[in-house]
């Protein structure tokens, strides 16, 4: 699979009418229980940093011993997000093979834990940046005879940034297009066409993509807080 800087890797959040003094307590208090969620997302993405590196190391070793070039470009945090919000729809085995093929040892991080990890490392990631523009996002698409719970459609809303589908895969080209719009609106055009190829017995897709661009940056060189060497 050829792999660039613009291309994806398949694999793949009621206003109430208050009083004035009572909304201003409102207010307050849910400023409060934001700050609380956000100081637990992060402590739970400094929890889950050591398995992300131990998986990046490890599958790193994997490719560049498959490689038959000197440059590989692949990116830890799509893979494991994506499987680890495919998770969240797994049971039995499945559910603890996947999270443990990502490195995770559910007795000793609660699975909770670690979607909030993800959750906060992907809002992170996805955030606005002078010197950096990255877009990053998972989807998943399955075959309609298959129900949706809505739980499910939730957590991998509000905690991956992501959205489920039911498809029609026997419509194959109708299903291609439907997974290429969303990637393609999802990388804000910079990605088109990522599925060139889809099976009519195709049951389940996931599909992530992942586009960023570096921004150059300006120095001036009369700046007096820079010393230059001759």
């Amino acid at each position: 699979m050829a792999l660039s800087i613009t291309r994806g890797l398949l694999l793949l959040a009621a206003l109430c009418c208050l009083a004035p003094t009572s909304l201003a307590g409102v207010l307050q208090g849910h400023a409060v229980q934001e700050t609380d969620d956000t100081s637990h997302q992060e402590a739970a993405c400094h929890k889950i940093a050591p398995n992300l590196a131990n998986f990046a190391f490890s599958i790193y070793h994997k490719l560049a011993h498959q490689s038959n070039t000197s440059n590989i470009f692949f990116s830890p945090v799509s893979i494991a997000s994506a499987f680890a919000m495919l998770s969240l729809g797994a049971k039995g085995n499945t559910h603890t093979e996947i999270l443990e093929g990502l490195g995770f040892n559910l007795t000793e991080l609660a699975e909770a834990e670690i979607h909030k990890g993800f959750q906060h490392l992907l809002h992170t990631l996805n955030q606005p940046n002078h010197q950096l523009q990255l877009t990053t996002g998972n989807g998943l698409f399955i075959n309609e005879s298959a129900k949706l719970v809505d739980t499910f459609l939730e957590d991998v809303k509000n905690l991956y940034h992501s959205k489920a589908f039911s498809i029609n895969f026997r419509d194959a080209e109708e299903a291609k297009k439907k997974i290429n719009d969303y990637v393609e609106k999802g990388s804000h055009g910079k990605i088109v066409d990522l599925v060139k190829d889809l099976d009519q017995d195709t049951v389940f897709a996931l599909v992530n993509y992942i586009s960023f661009k570096v921004l150059p940056i300006y120095i001036c060189p009369n700046c007096p807080f820079l010393k230059r060497t001759i």
